[in-house]
């Protein structure tokens, strides 16, 4: 995996997030492996703000920021020797040229470090965990946040969560994630670029979706930054259709949603093409989501609010939707999302824009009755004069 970043990212990191919270002890948990099948687990991937906090890979790790004495402290997992003598013991020195945390204790020692800070007058807080049943997406968080909140309300019953703060933290980005995001961009766009020359030679969704992992490989990515949509068809009109197996047909469209990742950070781009020449309905559909991306674009700038886009997206699709003789309905998706360590990162929704934020623009419409779908996603980055787009090499044509 890519980490372009050194331990002055992660310390400078920690540091704003605790210039928001004046005497407390912020705790924070690395996610726990998640089973796959018998005695094999998934993948691991860490927690995204413990990561953007300390940059460390491993699970099971928690992060202690006092941040009245602007101290850190890593607490680590007993480990057996199973788990020593295959996945290798946990290398400290490693951990502190990563993170800037020179500070080690042992994981059971968390009751012992919470009782001192709120006998000190500290106030305990903690990034609250999610359901156990996260809706409606329909799958299972991870329990390390759930479990640490246990042992937690041992001796703070009420900790106060500061996931505001941490997202607001994560919401503007630095020169060193902008960097990365912006080349995960471009790899995307020399991708599909390429990828579009030869449209007419795919048979199938997969052979597509095969093709671009490839070139994002090749051009030096990790690979996907999210699961791919590779739609055509019908499928177009299925906002989050993951099958990517139909059979891609003339005179069809595709929509792709895809984004290549370099290290943590990504690429969220929709694109939709046309499998030979498009038909007038096709077209017509197109050209009006074009022009309401092209509207929304022009818009964002420091101090809106995504609300008010949302408003002003539905207002510009209904007089499409009109010229259409469709029947007017709202945006389905919101019209924006942050980027970052995540696909859909963390930030403050509600709040005016701020300067250094970075977002989708996404408005889309869906005729699943026409099987036609067509959505057009680029990403921009708010600066002091309005929107600098960093997709616009991308191709938007149909």
């Amino acid at each position: 995996m890519i980490n372009s970043f050194n331990s002055k990212f992660f310390t400078k990191n920690r540091e704003r997030l605790a210039g928001k919270l004046p005497d407390c002890l912020i705790v924070v948990t690395a996610n726990c492996m998640m089973q796959k099948s018998a005695d094999e687990p998934y993948q691991f991937r860490q927690d995204s703000s413990f990561w953007y906090l300390t940059g460390i890979n491993e699970p099971d790790v928690v992060l202690v920021i006092d941040t009245k004495e602007g101290e850190s402290t890593l607490l680590l997992p007993e480990q057996n020797q199973y788990q020593k003598e295959w996945d290798g013991e946990i290398d400290k020195i490693h951990l502190k040229k990563i993170s800037g945390i020179d500070k080690f204790e042992t994981r059971t020692n968390l009751e012992v470090i919470l009782k001192r800070a709120k006998n000190a007058g500290l106030q305990i807080c903690q990034l609250s965990p999610m359901p156990d049943r996260v809706e409606p997406y329909g799958f299972m968080s991870n329990p390390a946040r759930k479990l640490l909140e246990q042992e937690i309300n041992k001796i703070e019953s009420k900790p106060k969560d500061v996931r505001l703060e941490m997202a607001k933290t994560r919401q503007i980005k630095q020169s060193e994630e902008i960097e990365l995001i912006q080349k995960a961009i471009d790899i995307t766009g020399e991708s599909l670029d390429e990828l579009k020359q030869n449209i007419q030679n795919y048979k199938n969704e997969a052979e597509l979706q095969r093709d671009l992992l490839i070139k994002f490989l090749e051009k030096g990515s990790d690979g996907h930054m999210f699961d791919p949509i590779v739609a055509s068809g019908k499928n177009s009109a299925t906002i989050h259709y993951k099958q990517n197996n139909a059979t891609i047909k003339k005179n069809e469209l595709i929509l792709m949603d895809v984004g290549a990742k370099t290290g943590m950070y990504g690429a969220d781009i929709s694109r939709t093409w046309s499998v030979g020449d498009p038909t007038k309905r096709q077209k017509d559909v197109f050209d009006a989501v074009l022009k309401v991306h092209k509207n929304s674009l022009s818009r964002y700038k420091p101090g809106m609010t995504l609300k008010e886009e949302q408003d002003n997206v539905n207002k510009d699709l209904s007089k499409e939707y009109k010229k259409l003789k469709i029947s007017d309905r709202q945006l389905p998706n919101g019209i924006s999302h942050f980027l970052g360590v995540d696909t859909h990162d963390a930030g403050d929704y509600r709040s005016p824009l701020e300067i250094g934020s970075v977002l989708t623009v996404e408005p889309g419409i869906y005729l699943p009755d026409e099987g036609i779908g067509v959505r057009i996603e680029d990403i921009v980055l708010i600066t002091k004069n309005g929107a600098q787009i960093l997709s616009s090499k991308i191709d938007q044509n149909l």
